[in-house]
């Protein structure tokens, strides 16, 4: 085959390839991990980062919900659980704070009351979550009203929280993050499900 055809039909191949190359590449639909926004270099994306700040005023406000009980509360049960709230939620805050400040992200200042909060998912679901109106209502209360309106205020609370650590699950990039989001979601909605019980 003289060189001028060989060089002729390997420039048509080449643009056929091309073409099949683009055409296969729009015809494939967006993995997963575009549209969740991909991984930084240090392996988090933007979930991860709304997540640890959401969590932590989260946190912070059940600490605030479970310092009522000592002194307002007269069920053992009530005082205990405040007791271990505070405990566990205060370790994840240590952790979560540390995590941002890595990323060099902002971490919540300890004003915020549970709305607008920094760094919001649009999706998330913060309906439930406790209020500084909550809180002040509470205060007036002692006994077993008190205990009543503390623990459906505490499940609704935490109900909030296992819905945005399930979009950390479902968007996260940072291997710590999702294990804690995971671990959240089982504790709380085994913590619902008690506080449930005694409500009822």
């Amino acid at each position: 085959m003289p060189q001028k055809r060989v060089v002729a039909v390997l420039a048509v191949l080449g643009v056929q390839l091309v073409a099949g190359c683009a055409a296969a590449s729009q015809a494939q639909p967006a993995p997963p991990a575009a549209m969740a926004g991909a991984a930084t270099q240090d392996g988090h994306a933007e979930a991860d980062v709304s997540f640890s700040q959401e969590m932590i005023t989260h946190h912070r406000l059940t600490i605030r919900l479970a310092a009522l009980a000592p002194d307002r509360s007269d069920t053992a049960y009530v005082r205990d659980l405040a007791g271990k709230l505070v405990a566990a939620e205060q370790k994840d805050i240590t952790q979560m704070t540390s995590w941002l400040r890595s990323w060099k992200a902002e971490v919540p200042d300890e004003s915020h009351a549970g709305h607008d909060m920094p760094g919001m998912e649009s999706g998330t679901n913060m309906a439930g979550m406790v209020s500084a109106d909550d809180l002040a209502a509470l205060k007036k209360l002692s006994g077993p009203a008190f205990d009543r309106a503390w623990l459906k205020a505490l499940a609704d609370h935490l109900d909030a929280g296992v819905k945005m650590a399930e979009v950390a699950q479902a968007l996260g990039k940072h291997a710590p993050t999702v294990k804690l989001a995971r671990r959240l979601v089982e504790e709380q909605r085994e913590e619902v499900a008690a506080l449930r019980q005694h409500l009822a």
